[in-house]
């Protein structure tokens, strides 16, 4: 199956790499595993940046991309993941159901 590449896709997607930094968080192994997820996450949120239908959402993408770099960096006035994970679950989802 060949799912395209919509802005759906792609926040589902990132939500997967978000919870990837979390898991690497909450394992202590936020060296490499976190650095991977998150440069993983970045070039999502770039792709997502150039979608047409995402141009109006620059600065919620903007909010989020500085979101995760502080939660990645273990910054204790980032948002929680806690809040993370609620952010991302209706992208997920909704691609669930569009299957």
């Amino acid at each position: 199956m060949n799912t395209a590449r919509t802005s759906l896709f792609l926040m589902a997607n990132l939500g997967a790499e978000v919870s990837r930094i979390i898991e690497a968080h909450e394992r202590g192994n936020e060296d490499s595993a976190t650095r991977a997820a998150l440069l993983r996450a970045e070039n999502i949120l770039s792709k997502i940046a150039y979608l047409p239908d995402m141009k109006t959402r620059a600065q919620e993408l903007d909010a989020l991309a500085c979101a995760l770099r502080s939660f990645a960096a273990g910054d204790s006035h980032a948002v929680s993941a806690a809040h993370l994970k609620s952010y991302f679950m209706p992208f997920a989802l909704r691609l669930m159901t569009t299957r």
